[in-house]
């Protein structure tokens, strides 16, 4: 026929009408699509700045404007503002005016939207990039996702005027100050002054005084409402429903057509007039009261004080004589109520205005009154006011006489679907009684002018609120004489659709084990011959994508829930409902690549029927790694329990009443952003918390899983993406600013009534008395309210996000530990060397039987000898093996021994003579060099220490050799010494030199050896120290190391008491910062004052600590920093580094 492809440009000839053509699809799949497109209408491209004679020359009724940006989705939407801030980069050829509307004409208006204010173009872009960062900023506003209902203007009353309200737009904004002129030509006529002399005079003027006299007041607010309703009205903003605060009325039976503007100024001038001067001695007070209990109290004060408004479900205004309204404010204070009295002249809407009525009746009937253009709602009745009531005079003096029924007005608009509230007034008064009021979100509820803000940009801000919530605005009233230009296209989040195939771990069956049919664990084994279990899986960023939207400081880590999930999972493939106990020992962190194994170890039954265990994870191994070489890392332990435990549900569980009464809700706009900058950097998959109350210092979360996730919560017990979203609420700036950043650490009698929820109600009562480590007890219902679980209590601890980010930087790959290895390779024979020996120890006894040997008795003889002619030695060996002490104190020789080898070693390097004589020292077990060895002579340890510095100092001069207990094999020494390396010890026969060797955490709280492994060399579970027992004393802890070594010990180890002894105590520089900062990471920190290498003072401090509190660990870092090189170091500056180290352990070891 005659279609056929288009495979060519083609020309598309002009026709007498629109040209159109159809575009089609043929998916392979069957699916087919199909557009028509029209020939659209050709606007002139140019600027509005390129053509002056053009209506671009039109003034903007506001110097700042809103810009609409939208999107589907929160990232989406800062995606579209970050590339429109290149966007108003690259185009500066642009106006941000012609930006301005084509964003608001060109582009849909999406579910997720947002209006920036901008005047000019730095602003603007700034704006954007808040918007784009995700950053607050005054300058944006954002729209909620509600529906968008009906909407209704508010007119504020008395009591909210100010000095200058309307000013600002007065000298800004020309239809502002034409729509305020207007009423200004008739009220002038009729007021003592001119209204603008009033309201715009200097603060503390004369003229300033009149603005709180009722007659000004009343004909001040009329003008800015009225002027503020025709600037509205200008940009296209239409309301459907009226409702004024008293005067506010009058304004809206106005604006609705009831009374032309001379006749309005007419009603509002006498009406000020005459409540002026209705008779004096009245009050009015506002009380924090339902209507219904204020009324009571009021019996038998008769006439004297009546209800004059109800503004609110708890807020009721009197009004009456003075005394008696003082009366009845007593009486509701003392009930421990907020009471305010009101800052006018006279008691208005109460028996007091009846001597003015008849007049303002009289008043009333000269008037001309229309019926209502747009509905009204009545202060006096509370219902929409009918065209008889509003045309009445009789209408208008009684409402001057009765009470306000705000509260009926806003719930009866709210019951007929409003839901975008606007007021019009000089603050966001009504604004705040609306939101009281209402049972419901509002969609928008905006005041346009805010006390102490700019006019023009409240005003802008409001605008662009409803703009973004989808209302009709006149954008060529906002961007006059601005065109069409061709913005940047969506900022689509590309998202993967293609149906992944679920991991799997294979045939479970095949493998001789149980399928679990969970999707974190595997598969579960028996253990013959005993009543134990092994369940295990696999993880990985890359077969749960979704465990990588739970990141803390940087570090992916699995939540607290899922370790508790995993238990409670075990525990039902086993036969052991519920988990007594699971305490957390370490993080859980996913590498980048590769993944982690998990095992679940659970003991056998105990006489009740629960079991211990143990959750482990070790690393995969990498390429040309042994898969099972590595450590196991313990992750939770605790017990797993039976389902008729305590904590068995009850009726008392259930949360069917939902909100419970009386609970306020928290605002939680942003709330994931303002998490995001405290370190939580939750992604789509945990941003799950949807709703949240407070009640009686209780927690009321609403959570539920997203639609990812929500088809996975079946193979859950409870999904932990959507019970950690429940936990959020404890995190700062959720419920509040206040509080520290947690995680979970333990939970505590865990029973689960039903599975597979997608939604959650959650109560959180905090209990306990510790503030550093809270206790939170749960109970879990699903989205009806029926119980699903119950958690008696959780620990929570700070959150350290240092030590996540140490402990995701790497695993046992970053650490590094010192091993003696064998020397391999060179130097296995020794050769001939002229050998010299210092002091009275033989040569044989040192191994050394190649020839003949010098001996000289110290240094000084060696320096003589050379005096003399002696041609230098290849080797000077100097030992320094262990002697018997002779009844000294083990500090008194350790200063003795190293006094001696400073000595020697300091006169014979300085000796040019030597330059190519090595000085070998050799000691006897002053290192550990063999496995499970210890260092057996104390005296000479610290030579190590002092010549390893020198070494460094003097490259190839020095030779360190340990010959372990007794005498060095023949040979061996020679062949240390000539072996080139600076430091061997001999053991059996085989040289052992130190090497660097990778290692993983040594066992501890956080870390086990799993099934089938041995522990580090050197290390067994039972002399671990338990650092969360007892007290814990560092000495030296407020230097710079005590410090570091206090903060790792309570944030990686859990220390939990801690004494901190420094010379200076609690006086040393930065102690007190030091312990403030350990308690907030819930530790109980003594400080002391002592000298630790003074005996009797370090007895002292000692001396508190019995059974009951015991010292269970000491960490010594107490120490005195006096650098120098080996040359410039004296006897007497060893002795002052030595003090505070040898003797100060030394006593401490007694």
């Amino acid at each position: 026929g005659a279609v056929e492809l288009l495979t060519e440009e083609t020309e598309w000839p002009e026709v007498d009408r629109p040209r159109r053509a159809a575009v089609s699809s043929f998916g392979i799949s069957g699916t087919n699509a199909h557009i028509i497109i029209e020939q659209g209408v050709e606007h002139d491209t140019g600027t509005a700045a390129e053509q002056p004679d053009s209506d671009s020359a039109q003034a903007p009724a506001l110097s700042i404007a809103p810009f609409l940006v939208s999107a589907r989705g929160e990232e989406a939407l800062r995606a579209q503002a970050a590339r429109l801030v290149e966007y108003v980069d690259a185009h500066p050829e642009l106006t941000i005016d012609d930006i301005g509307r084509s964003l608001a004409t060109t582009r849909a208006l999406h579910g997720d939207a947002a209006a920036v204010m901008a005047e000019e173009r730095d602003e603007l872009r700034h704006a954007l990039s808040a918007l784009a960062e995700g950053d607050p900023s005054p300058a944006v506003v954002h729209a909620g996702r509600g529906h968008r209902g009906k909407t209704a203007f508010l007119f504020t009353g008395q009591g909210s005027q100010r000095l200058g309200m309307g000013r600002e737009l007065y000298g800004s904004s020309p239809v502002f100050a034409a729509a305020f002129d207007a009423v200004c030509a008739h009220l002038d006529r009729v007021l003592d002054r001119p209204l603008k002399s009033v309201l715009f005079a200097p603060e503390d003027s004369a003229d300033s005084a009149l603005l709180d006299q009722t007659a000004f007041t009343q004909a001040a607010l009329f003008a800015l409402e009225t002027a503020l309703f025709r600037l509205a009205e200008h940009h296209g903003l239409t309301p459907d429903f009226l409702l004024g605060h008293s005067i506010g009325e009058v304004t809206a039976a106005h604006l609705a057509g009831v009374l032309d503007l001379p006749d309005a100024c007419v009603l509002v001038s006498e009406r000020g007039r005459l409540m002026q001067a209705a008779r004096e001695g009245g009050a009015m007070a506002a009380l924090e009261a339902p209507e219904d209990e204020v009324r009571a109290t009021l019996a038998g004060y008769g006439d004297t004080v009546t209800v004059a408004g109800v503004n609110g479900p708890r807020s009721t205004v009197i009004s009456g004589d003075e005394s008696a309204v003082e009366a009845i404010t007593a009486l509701w204070r003392e009930k421990g109520s907020r009471t305010k009295r009101l800052p006018v002249s006279h008691a208005f809407h109460s028996p007091h205005m009846d001597d003015v009525l008849d007049e303002f009746r009289t008043v009333a009937e000269g008037l001309t009154f229309h019926p209502p253009r747009i509905p009204v709602v009545s202060n006096v009745t509370g219902e929409l006011a009918t065209a008889e009531q509003l045309t009445a005079p009789g209408y208008w003096a009684q409402h001057i006489r009765q009470p306000v029924r705000f509260l009926d007005g806003v719930r009866l608009l709210a019951a007929a679907g409003v839901t975008e509230w606007l007021e019009l007034g000089p603050d966001g008064v009504l604004t705040a009684l609306v939101q009281e009021s209402l049972t419901s979100d509002a969609g928008a509820l905006t005041p346009a002018l805010r006390r102490g803000r700019a006019e023009d940009r409240a005003f802008a801000s409001a605008l662009g609120l409803l703009a973004a919530r989808g209302a009709k605005v006149r954008w060529d009233a906002v961007f006059p004489g601005a065109r069409a230009v061709a913005l940047p296209g969506y900022a689509f989040q590309r998202q993967r659709y293609w149906l992944e195939e679920p991991a799997r771990a294979g045939d479970a069956a095949g493998l001789g084990l149980t399928a679990t049919g969970h999707p974190l664990l595997g598969a579960a084994v028996a253990l013959a011959g005993r009543d134990e279990h092994i369940v295990t899986g696999r993880l990985s960023r890359h077969t749960h994508p979704w465990l990588t939207d739970h990141a803390v400081g940087g570090a992916v880590l699995v939540p607290g829930t899922g370790l508790l999930e995993l238990a409670l999972r075990a525990g039902e493939q086993i036969g052991a409902m519920g988990v007594d106990e699971l305490t957390l020992a370490a993080p859980l962190l996913l590498p980048e690549r590769g993944g982690v194994r998990l095992q679940l170890v659970a003991g056998a039954a105990d006489d009740a029927g629960g079991r211990t265990v143990q959750i482990y994870s070790r690393p995969d191994g990498g390429a040309g790694e042994n898969e099972n070489e590595g450590e196991w890392t313990l992750h939770a332990h605790g017990r797993l329990g039976t389902a008729d435990g305590p904590t068995a549900h009850s009726q008392n569980d259930a949360l069917t009443v939902w909100p419970p009464a009386g609970a306020l809700e928290t605002d939680l706009t942003g709330v994931y952003e303002r998490l995001a900058e405290r370190q939580y950097e939750y992604g789509p998959a945990f941003r799950n918390l949807r709703r949240l109350w407070t009640a009686d210092g209780d927690l009321y979360a609403e959570v539920a899983l997203g639609e990812d996730q929500r088809s996975e919560a079946g193979r859950f017990t409870i999904h932990p993406a959507l019970l950690d979203a429940a936990l959020h609420a404890l995190l700062p700036g959720v419920a509040g600013d206040d509080g520290g950043s947690w995680l979970p650490f333990s939970w505590s009698a865990v029973t689960v009534r039903a599975s597979g929820a997608s939604a959650l109600r959650v109560r959180l009562a905090f209990h306990g008395t510790d503030p550093e480590s809270p206790t939170v007890r749960l109970t879990v219902g699903d989205a009806t309210g029926a119980p699903v679980a119950a958690v008696d209590a959780l620990t929570l601890r700070p959150l350290s996000v240092e030590a996540l980010r140490a402990a995701a930087a790497g695993t046992g790959d970053a650490l590094l530990r010192l091993d003696w290895t064998p020397l391999q390779g060179r130097h296995t024979t020794a050769k001939p060397a002229d050998w010299a020996v210092l002091g009275d120890e033989r040569p044989d006894g040192l191994g050394l039987t190649e020839g003949p040997a010098r001996s000289y008795t110290d240094a000084g003889a060696v320096i003589r000898a050379l005096d003399n002619g002696a041609q230098a030695p290849s080797f000077l060996v100097m030992p320094c093996l262990p002697a018997p002490a002779d009844g000294k104190e083990l500090p008194d020789l350790v200063r003795a021994a190293t006094h001696r080898v400073l000595t020697a070693v300091r006169s014979l390097l300085a000796d040019e003579r030597l330059a190519g004589t090595r000085l070998v020292v050799v000691t006897g077990g002053a290192v550990a060099a063999g496995p499970g060895e210890d260092v057996t002579d104390l005296v000479h340890a610290p030579v190590w220490g002092l010549l390893r510095s020198a070494q460094t100092e003097n490259p190839g001069r020095l030779v360190l050799i340990d010959s372990g207990s007794g005498d060095l094999p023949a040979g061996l020494l020679a062949r240390a010494a000539q072996s080139g390396e600076p430091q061997t010890a001999v053991r059996g026969g085989t040289l052992l030199v130190p090497r660097l060797a990778r290692t993983r955490p040594a066992q501890g709280p956080g870390t086990a050896s799993g099934p089938g492994t041995a522990p580090e060399s050197g290390t067994t579970p039972g002399n671990t120290p338990r650092w969360d027992h007892g007290t814990v004393l560092i000495t030296g802890a407020t230097g710079a190391l005590g410090a570091i070594a206090a903060r790792h010990l309570v944030v990686s180890h859990g220390a939990r008491r801690l004494l901190l002894v420094s010379r200076r105590g609690p006086d040393a520089p930065g102690a007190g910062e030091l312990t403030q900062e350990l308690r907030q990471l819930g530790a109980e920190v003594t400080v002391a004052a002592a000298d630790v290498a003074d005996r009797g003072a370090l007895a002292e401090l000692l001396a508190r600590f019995s059974p009951e509190e015991p010292l269970t660990a000491v960490v010594h870092t107490a120490g005195v920093l006096d650098d120098v090189p080996l040359e410039g170091l004296t006897p007497e500056r060893l002795d002052t580094v030595l003090r505070p180290k040898v003797d100060a352990a030394w006593h401490l070891h007694d």
